[in-house]
Formats: structure tokens, sequence, C-alpha cells
């Protein structure tokens, strides 16, 4: 931590210098994605972090701000397609514009590009408008006229190189084999695998930078990762590693995909051995080697498959190349390590609104630990996706014993149950905390995968498993060591009430002779509505503290021996059950 606070300080004090160059200050979207018209971001930090949850927009910034320097463009990640068609209408183009710094002038300028019908949706810079609260351009001078178009109405885009790494895309040559779900037995993989890695080792031995097989070239990089490199490589993953090697080749498949061979003391071994964590930390650490003066660096989820205690180290080493190197770093997260280690003046966190995702005005830790999930590990606490469950949840406690219940808190994330499954799962199960999730049982078709053994999947049972969860919304890294953490946790920690929601409940109490209280398929959406529907024709607001309101207190008059009543009991004993489980 001094060491982090060390290096917070000297980046602090050269970035109030003004040492930065090139700096991006600002992030205006007029028209972007799902973002609400007009959202602006500052970016105060040579560090900033992106919080929030799923789809809420942290990736489609890192796509912005990659296409801001000269010679990107956005279009590497979003352009026209027929299924997902750009409106290329002039009012409703899709475009951002930027303030960068120039050291050499001492000043920040304005840069714009939007989105053409060129190239399927190529971003091209554009003249600055002003009806979208840009500046107007100066007058071309001897000290400025380097840094404008030739013409001088607008200025160049910002000079950098950006670098983009998305930990969750990548993956080893082993993995992408084996959890790639296709018609091949488990036995012919086995036996291709054998067989191609005969190759492999040719390769590795005889130190080869070439190898023709069948007739293609099978290796793009093979080389002894350099002393320096192992060295901060061992101190992420508190790891002793003599030497590693790393092999990026097409032996296994036609695409090339990177192997990583370990030597400790005691044995070699490659990365189908390793944790996954340590290829993502092998190939970052090779990566922001790559890095030059006044780069920019953009990093999606960087804690993918990486402890607490390894997201610390690999933000110090960030932030060591940060002060060295004046690059600024955009980073996209739901780890609580980076939160809590960074200042608050590199947060921004990213909410869903009515007109679209928007930028908390007044960011905080306290907020970014909210939206993320964070919690106080010394107690145990109920997490459920919504303020009505959490009422529901806090009335099912007056059914347990007095003393398993006085140290419980129950809090309402209010992020969905999507990322909850998704991302908090992950935070959770790193931080070991004492929680008890709660969510609708709308999400009781995942429960097939909860009920699995982890110890019974193979590769491809690992990967329709994980295709699965994915197309019921919840992201799974990719891996089998993922997929047993996650299984393994919501066994311990997970709760799903009997009703589709508490909605449900709630009908039932204000209006018993619903019809909708009998249709078996009704869906989360259509109760929602009704209640909603129940509350304005009875006068009252519709909003989500009038509706809890309204359930706590018609809770309190529910009669022993109602259906209602007997939902309240047997989610007690489903919540009695897990915190007995976790209190041991």
């Amino acid at each position: 931590m001094s060491n982090i606070n060390n290096l917070l300080d000297s980046i602090r004090k050269n970035f109030s210098s003004n040492k930065f160059d090139k700096f991006i200050h600002e992030i205006n979207f007029p028209r972007f994605k799902n973002f609400a018209p007009g959202v602006k971001l500052n970016l105060r930090f040579p560090v900033t972090v992106l919080v929030g949850p799923n789809g809420g927009g942290k990736s489609s910034v890192l796509h912005a701000a990659w296409g801001m320097p000269l010679r990107s463009s956005t279009s590497r990640f979003w352009f026209s397609t027929p299924v997902d068609p750009m409106d290329f209408d002039s009012e409703n183009q899709n475009r951002y514009w930027y303030s960068h710094y120039i050291k050499e002038l001492k000043q920040q300028v304005q840069c714009r590009k939007m989105c053409g019908k060129k190239r399927h949706g190529y971003w091209e810079p554009t003249r600055p408008a002003q009806k979208e609260f840009m500046d107007e351009m100066p007058a071309q001078n001897d000290r400025n006229k380097k840094f404008m178009s030739g013409s001088g109405d607008r200025w160049n885009q910002v000079e950098r190189t950006p670098l983009y790494i998305n930990s969750k895309a990548e993956s080893s040559a082993f993995e992408r084999v084996f959890y790639s779900l296709d018609s091949t037995t488990l036995e012919t993989k086995q036996d291709s695998f054998v067989r191609y890695s005969r190759q492999l080792k040719t390769a590795i031995d005889g130190d080869l930078k070439s190898l023709q097989y069948y007739g293609r070239e099978r290796i793009k990089n093979n080389h002894i990762i350099s002393a320096s490199q192992l060295a901060v490589i061992n101190k992420i993953l508190r790891k002793n590693y003599k030497s590693a090697r790393y092999v990026v080749h097409s032996l296994y498949e036609r695409n090339f995909s990177p192997s990583v061979i370990f030597e400790t003391d005691r044995r070699t071994y490659s990365e189908c051995f390793a944790g996954s964590g340590e290829l993502a930390v092998v190939n970052c650490v090779l990566a922001l080697d790559k890095l030059k003066p006044f780069d920019l660096l953009l990093l999606d989820e960087p804690e993918t498959s990486l402890h607490p205690g390894a997201q610390t180290m690999l933000l110090e080493h960030i932030l060591t190349i940060v002060k060295d190197k004046m690059i600024q770093v955009i980073v996209s997260t739901h780890s609580p390590t980076f939160v809590e280690l960074l200042p608050v003046e590199s947060l921004i966190v990213l909410d869903s609104s009515s007109d679209g995702i928007v930028a908390r005005a007044h960011p905080s830790k306290a907020s970014a630990f909210h939206t993320l999930g964070h919690i106080d590990t010394s107690r145990l606490t109920i997490v459920t996706e919504d303020k009505l469950l959490e009422v529901l949840v806090e009335r099912a406690l007056n059914h347990l014993p007095r003393e398993l219940a006085k140290n419980v808190t129950v809090v309402g994330v209010e992020v969905g149950a999507s990322e909850m499954l998704s991302n908090q799962i992950r935070a959770y199960a790193q931080a070991d905390a004492k929680i008890v999730m709660v969510l609708d049982g709308d999400q009781s078709d995942i429960q097939k995968v909860i009920d699995i053994d982890p110890g019974s999947l193979s590769p491809i049972s690992t990967q329709e498993n994980i295709d699965f969860l994915k197309d019921n919304n919840v992201s799974i890294v990719g891996t089998r060591q993922e997929l047993d953490v996650w299984i393994n946790w919501c066994k311990r920690h997970l709760v799903m009430i009997d009703q589709v929601c508490p909605e449900q409940l709630l009908l039932q109490l204000i209006v018993p002779d619903h019809s909708l209280l009998l249709d078996k398929s009704a869906t989360n959406q259509k109760f929602k509505d009704a209640v909603k529907k129940a509350l304005n024709k009875g006068g009252n607001d519709t909003d989500s503290k009038t509706q809890a309101a309204v359930f706590k207190y018609a809770l309190g008059l529910e009669k022993e021996g109602s259906e209602v009543h007997a939902a309240v009991v047997s989610l007690a004993s489903k919540l009695q059950e897990k915190i007995k489980l976790i209190k041991g």
C-alpha cells in the first residue's frame, strides 16, 4: 500500500504540473450508442476507473477512446451491419468530441469525430460544432498552425498510440481447443492435441522462429521472457519462476494463440496446467512493456481471473509505468480492489436512466462500491436485486431465531440480476465475503447449472453450460476454473424465491382476485405492470420507494396460514439454511 500511495503522490504532482502531454481531459457524447444525449465525462487523473453494471457503457467508452487518436477509428469495434445498422441521418449520426492537452501550446484543444457512411461507418474527423458546446477555432498563427488542419478549420486529432487489452477475450492455445464447442469427441481432441504438441515441443527445444507444418507457417513468436519481465510476473503472481518461454503458434487450430512454458525449481509445465490468471498476467506484462511515453492504455476488466492480491500488484505495476512514461490509462472494471486503492478523482460511475446511460455527477467510492456490490466482509450481508425483494427478506428474517438473524444486514443493490450473477459473484468469491444473494424466481432456469457437480464436467459440457448461462444473461469468463468457482459459490450463497418476482406477492396483497395471479405463464414484467396499474388506480405513486412502503405495510397485516405468509416462511427456511452454512 505504501508504495502505491507513493506512486500516486508522484503521479499527482506531475499531473498538476501539466507534464502529461496529449492527455484527454474531457469526453462528450452528443449521440453515442446507448448514452443519454449530451453526456460528459471528466477525466481528472491519469488513471480513470469506469464502474457500472453490465451493458452500462464501460466498454463503449473504451471503444470511443480508442478511436480518438490520429489514424485510429472506433469502427474497429463498432460498424454498421444489416443486423445492427447505424443511423446515418445527419441529426442522428453517432459522434463524440473530446479535449486534449498540447504541452507545447500549454492549452487544451477540442476535436470531434463522426460516424460516416464510408466503409460501413468509418469514424472521421469533423469541424467543431458550436451547437454541441464546442469552441470556435482560433485564428491560425505560426505557433498553433502545425496542430491544425491545413485550412485551419479544425484541430488535428491527438497524436498518441492506443493499446487495448481485453482480458475477458484472451485465452490460451489450450483453452481455445478444449473449450470450443464442436462435434469432435473429447478423445479425438486429446489425440490431436498430443500429436500437435510434439511439433510444439520441437519448436521449444530448438528455439525455432519458424516452423512449416502441413504447408503452413505455424510459429509467429517464440522467445524467452526477459528477466525484468519475469520479475514483474513473479511479483504480481507471487511466484518464483526461474524462466518462462512465450510461443504464439497455430499448431492446435488455424488461429494463432499463445502458449507459455513455465520453469520452476521443481518442474516445467505449460499453460495447460497453469491457472488462467497466470497467462492473463503474462499477456498483460508483455503488452505493457511495449508502451511508449504518452501512449493511451485501455484496459477492459484487467482483474479477470486474478485474486485481490494479484490485482493490487498489477495496479502497482501499471502505476509505475504511468509515473515513468506519463501514459494515460482508462480502465473498465468490476474490481473493488482498484476502486479502493485509487483516489476518488479516478472514478467515473455510470448509471442507467430513462434517457440512456449517464455519469454520476459527484462520484464517490461509496457509490462505486454500491454499484459493484462490495460488502463489508466482517458482517453477514444479504443482497437483493431490488428494494421490494429487500422488504420481503427483512420480513422473512422475523421468522428466524433471533441469535441467527440479529447480526444480518439486508441491502437492495438495484443493479439487476445479470450484473449480480456475472460480476458481483466474482467479486464476492474473490473477497470470500459473508454474503447471501437473493434473486427473483424468474432466474430459476439457471438452477440446473448450479445443481451440477463441477467435478463431473468435461471440456465440452463446460462450454455448453457457459453458453447456456450466457444465453440467460450470465457472463462467465470462459474457463473450467471460473465455472467451478461460480457453481460452488452459488451452492453455498444463492437463494431464489419461489415466486416469479416479489411484485407477484404484492399484487396478491393489494388485489387478491387479480386474474394475473391465476396465469402460470405470467412474466416478471406483467406482474410489475399490474402492480403499477393497481397503485395508480388507488391514487398512489408507482415509484420503487412507494412500492416498497406499501409492500412493507401489507406484509405486516398478513395473517398466518395465507399464501403470502407461506411464501415468507419458505424464504425464511432457505435463508436459515444458507446463513448456517456460511456461519459454520
